[in-house]
């Protein structure tokens, strides 16, 4: 059951304004226009506006006279007798609703029949007129009233002009249509059936099937009452102007149907999304960054558990990641809340360039498939969008992550107390050697040195064995301390790397692939839309 026009109006209300830019602009236009002029066509009543159109010389303006019972209209026969549109209303004239439709020239006449009193009947200039004027108001009363009835004339009924220009297009409107063969009484009866169904053979060729199709004659006065009887029975129904709209949506619709078909509301596939985050990481430097984390984690591990005597020469080595100013992360932060930090990583590379630029039109490309070439414009936008800050963003992402780098593990600090130990034993040993040199040097009697046997019988001094290990222990802890701290190193960029990863993928979440999946949410909407409004 279709849904009541007031409803659907809302509806096309709210499809013009999701599909705007993603449809032909004058579909827009047309949705726009068409849901303004439905509101104001039914605020100014219930009232049956039909207009009788037709060619020069078919008989139209004696047509609307026989139907009026009045002698209303000029009539002619060489030329357009009818300038400007003319009205008949058989009820109280509706002055809000004929100046609406901008006819001047209007009069009332009495019901001739039960219903007619909800009718207007308006007669339109010839649509063959050399006018241009004439034209323009054919046209523009074709779009606004309620009702049409065409009439032809047995000399000019496949004029191409009528059938190309009005009724063809009209086909949707049938509902809303009636077609008239007039001056009938200038046919025999066989002249008449033949034209009749050669008629009908054109109307169905136009996909006017089953629109009413009635034989007339002013003069004589044949189907005056028959198509009375069928104005007043539209009129009375009250039901006209709905029915009309209703048609006009139908027609949008099926226009937004067309504009909108093809596509599926898709969800991008992991490779794509895997391909997306690694141009990604890539045009954020995190390769950079973890190499940095390496080295850097060597460089403070050895300046932690160097040997005490040399590892103040790597003090004259710059931390790459201080030197590229990350690694702070929350802590950073917090010590200048309203500053947000740049990073000094190098702009990204031509490679990286352009592996960004695939990553993010193959996502487009996937998303957009199938669907017509302006909403996969749209896609490619929304995918896009956010480009020109794409670099910003990547760049707060590594700069605000706490790459865990501040933190020194406790064999660090083991290390550095042994390895003090260590010198401070060798110094003992110096000193106590230094010592006995000196109580020699004065005749003194020297101090006890202690010496330590060895299974092969050698003995070696205590204060010999405090210099000569403490030095040997210290430089063999330096030694093996490089060992692990390479790997504490290699651990923490791996670390380091998959949290960047992650905040990476966040960053493409929110910038590429939500405004994506908006964009592909409105054209699930749209047509959900385009199909409640069928």
């Amino acid at each position: 059951m279709a849904a009541p026009l007031a409803a659907r109006l809302e509806r096309l209300g709210q499809l013009a304004e999701l599909a705007s830019g993603r449809v032909p602009d004058d579909l827009t236009q047309d949705a726009t226009r068409l849901a303004q002029r439905a509101g104001e066509r039914l605020a100014r009543g219930t009232q049956t506006v039909v207009a009788l159109a037709g060619a020069t010389g078919s008989g139209k303006s004696s047509l609307f006279n026989a139907v009026a019972g009045l002698p209303l209209a000029q009539v002619g026969v060489r030329r357009p007798t009818t300038s400007h549109t003319f009205a008949v209303s058989f009820g109280p004239t509706n002055v809000e609703l004929l100046d609406w439709l901008g006819v001047t020239r209007r009069n009332e006449a009495k019901p001739l029949h039960r219903g007619q009193e909800n009718l207007v009947l308006l007669d339109l200039p010839d649509h063959d007129s050399t006018e241009l004027a004439h034209h323009a108001e054919v046209d523009t009363m074709v779009r606004v009233v309620d009702q049409f009835v065409f009439v032809l004339d047995p000399q000019k009924y496949a004029d191409a002009a009528i059938h190309q220009r009005y009724l063809r297009p009209l086909a949707s409107h049938r509902d809303v249509i009636t077609i008239v063969l007039n001056q009938v009484d200038r046919l025999t009866p066989e002249e008449l059936t033949a034209c009749l169904k050669d008629l009908r053979r054109l109307l169905d060729e136009d996909g006017l099937q089953g629109v009413p199709l009635l034989a007339t004659s002013a003069r004589t006065g044949q189907g005056i009452d028959e198509l009375r009887a069928r104005l007043a029975e539209l009129a009375a129904r009250k039901s006209a102007a709905t029915a009309r709209l209703n048609a006009d949506v139908d027609d949008i619709v099926g226009r937004y149907e067309e504009a909108t078909a093809g596509g599926s509301v898709a969800t991008p596939s992991k490779r794509t999304v895997d391909q997306l985050n690694a141009s990604l990481v890539a045009a954020a430097g995190v390769p950079v960054v973890e190499r940095a984390v390496r080295v850097s984690m060597v460089h403070r591990g050895m300046l932690a558990t160097g040997w005490p005597l040399v590892k103040w020469l790597a003090r004259f080595r710059p931390d790459p990641l201080r030197r590229l100013r990350i690694g702070g992360g929350s802590r950073q932060q917090e010590l200048t809340p309203s500053v947000t930090e740049r990073s000094s990583l190098p702009m990204r590379g031509s490679v990286a360039d352009a592996q960004l630029r695939t990553g993010l039109r193959t996502l487009a490309t996937e998303l957009g498939e199938g669907m017509p070439a302006q909403w996969r414009g749209a896609v490619h936008d929304a995918v896009h969008t956010n480009v020109a800050t794409l670099p910003d963003s990547l760049d707060k992402a590594i700069v605000t992550a706490d790459l865990r780098t501040e933190r020194t593990p406790v064999w660090w600090q083991l290390q550095r107390i042994l390895q003090w130990l260590l010198i401070a034993a060798a110094v003992a040993g110096l000193l106590w050697l230094t010592a006995n040199v000196v109580l020699a040097y004065f005749a003194l009697p020297p101090l006890p040195l202690y010496p330590v046997e060895f299974s092969n019988g050698l003995q070696v001094p205590i204060p010999t064995l405090l210099v000569g290990g403490g030095l040997l222990v210290g430089v063999v802890l330096s030694l093996l301390s490089r060992i692990f701290v390479g790997l504490g190193a290699s651990a923490t960029a791996r670390r380091a790397g998959a949290l960047l990863r992650r905040r990476v993928a966040v960053v493409g979440d929110k910038r590429v692939l939500q405004p994506a999946q908006a964009e592909l949410e409105r054209y699930a909407r749209v047509r959900a839309l385009v199909g409640d409004l069928r």
